[in-house]
């Protein structure tokens, strides 16, 4: 890597070290209870709120109340935006005449905002109606990410809260998600969009404008409401854009500073979220160790990315020079932007990738297989380096529990996690919830490579060809998004198989989370002794960290070998 790529990713790491605690400190005082920051503005909103949806912010449920209310959430916000997608061309707010969505694409479309996926097989400029796109697609991704937050508090409640709780309850679904948007993501949204705008970003209603080309023809030059959807399609940890191409359009990401506020704007308020469990529990340090583990993971992937990039294509003739010069970054620049360069791309696209942002500013179907490779491990590991608003904090606390548990089988204890005993019902919820989305990606890629339905789209046969399948499946089963662009994916098959793919990636894990939550829920909380495994310090960390890499690698390695690891070696 070159000193410029260090530089950019040293800034990055000392940025969000700086803003994450912070940030963290306004979370946990925000859903602490009580009075809490901004209550002068936010608090008359919020009982607005309350008003209108008739319940009472006071009250707390049972996990299986709060997975219900979830669910029926997300239902009728499905069933509201697939309306919207499919009636878009009668409906008002489409200066661009965009036509209503075919019944599959709205249902896969409806689905992927919804779950925070954001997965999109269709051009967003010319195919949704600035209607749809504000009052369906922006909405669904703020609600998206607000149940991700109000998720991870119940499961944090049910974890850590105190002993004596008969009732076993998690919290309060509606105060939970009302806050997390009142209180986080409308406002940080607005100040994002704002910084967006002053960098070039277009945010208009103007539709289609017609400019003369210098070749004498005419081109149509789309605007729209891009800033605002940037702002929470990166904060919100959601990556759907405003654009086809994503944040490789300078409409959408102007200059090499919104390139780097974007992966900031994507990961400060994961690791903020883990900050703030740490001092929800009264142990920051806890906090601190899963930090470093997520953060651990989330150099090692990116920085191979970036080195890789870096060194080019080995396959290349000697007569393209693939180094820096005053006319080129060097490096492989097959669909990268030359403002941006190797290393800047890998850095914001393959950073995005711990996330379920999986926001790109380039072409994941042109990087080099060890480059490919680090974007895979982003999502494979779980999505935890940081993860999503939220479903980082839930995925690794789960994992940590597996951890906590292989570690008492080794040292022939009864395992403990925040002093409350780890047992058998709790360990089945945990390999259930390990196993939902690798088993939903393998079944639905091998699938899709034998049948004609699933062949037919493969654009790039042979190993390529079964990178670009699993990777979209591990993409939107981890509610990533992101995709190799050699897959025809808008087919009546993996519409519907995607579409499945994302309910099941998305609301199986909340609903298993939220239930070892509501099994620990009240249990009795153990004082430590000298015997006890200390959780928060740096063995139970690099343990946890072996745990996370070991079970990725054994579910997803035999794909690996043949897929991106197997177009390495055979070239």
């Amino acid at each position: 890597m070159t000193i410029s790529g260090w530089e950019q990713l040293l800034f990055i790491a000392a940025v969000t070290a700086v803003a994450a605690p912070l940030l963290g400190r306004y979370l946990a005082a925000t859903f602490r209870g009580g009075r809490a920051p901004g209550d002068r503005v936010f608090l008359p909103v919020e009982r607005l709120v309350y008003r209108v949806l008739g319940v009472d912010p006071e009250s707390s449920w049972t996990w299986r109340s709060y997975a219900l209310a979830v669910l029926a959430f997300g239902l009728v916000g499905t069933l509201l935006l697939y309306a919207i997608l499919r009636l878009q061309g009668v409906l008002p707010g489409n200066p661009t005449h965009a036509p209503g969505m075919p019944p599959l694409l709205s249902f896969n479309t409806a689905i992927s905002f919804i779950t925070g996926t954001n997965w999109q097989v269709y051009e967003g400029e010319t195919q949704a109606s600035y209607l749809a796109g504000t009052a369906g697609l922006v909405v669904a991704q703020f609600t998206a990410a607000g149940v991700g937050l109000a998720v991870a508090l119940a499961v944090v409640r049910g974890i850590a809260g105190p002993m004596g709780n008969t009732a076993r309850t998690v919290g309060n679904f509606w105060s939970d998600l009302t806050r997390s948007l009142v209180r986080v993501f409308v406002p940080l949204s607005i100040l994002g969009a704002l910084v967006m705008v002053s960098q070039g970003a277009v945010q208009n209603l103007s539709g289609f404008r017609t400019a003369a080309t210098l070749a004498g023809g005419t081109q149509k030059i789309p605007g729209g409401l891009v800033a605002s959807m940037e702002a929470i399609k990166l904060l919100g940890t959601n990556g759907g854009s405003y654009y086809g191409t994503g944040g490789a359009h300078p409409f959408e990401n102007p200059t090499p500073f919104t390139n780097i506020f974007d992966l900031l704007f994507v990961i400060v308020l994961p690791f903020a979220i883990i900050v703030m469990f740490g001092r929800l529990i009264g142990r920051p340090r806890q906090g601190y160790a899963i930090i470093a583990v997520m953060a651990i993971i989330f150099v090692a992937h990116t920085v191979v990315s970036m080195q890789a990039e870096h060194h080019g294509n080995h396959l290349l003739p000697a007569s393209v020079s693939q180094v820096a010069s005053g006319v080129s970054p060097g490096g492989n620049m097959e669909g990268k932007e030359t403002r941006f360069g190797p290393e800047a791309s890998a850095l914001m696209t393959v950073g995005t990738m711990g996330t379920t942002a999986g926001a790109t500013d380039s072409a994941l179907d042109s990087y080099t297989p060890v480059g490919g490779t680090g974007a895979f491990a982003g999502i494979l590991l779980g999505e935890i380096s940081p993860g999503g608003d939220g479903g980082g904090l839930y995925s690794i606390l789960v994992l940590a529990l597996l951890a906590v548990f292989v570690a008492g089988l080794m040292v022939g204890r009864t395992p403990e996690f925040l002093g409350k005993k780890i047992r058998a019902p709790q360990m089945k919820l945990v390999v259930t919830y390990v196993l939902t989305i690798p088993v939903t990606v393998l079944i639905f890629a091998s699938i899709s490579l034998v049948i004609p339905a699933g062949l037919a789209a493969i654009l790039n046969p042979g190993l390529h060809g079964l990178s670009e399948v699993t990777y979209a499946y591990a993409s939107v089963a981890n509610n990533n998004g992101s995709a190799f662009a050699g897959l025809a994916a808008n087919t009546a098959w993996y519409d519907t198989t995607l579409g499945l793919t994302m309910l099941i990636g998305r609301f199986g894990p909340i609903v298993l989370s939220l239930a070892v939550a509501g099994s620990l829920a009240g249990a009795r909380v153990h004082a430590r002794t000298r015997a006890t495994l200390d959780t928060a310090g740096p063995t139970f960390a690099a343990f946890l960290l072996g745990v996370i890499v070991i079970v990725g690698g054994l579910i997803y390695f035999p794909m690996l070998i043949l897929g991106p690891i197997g177009e390495r070696i055979v070239g």
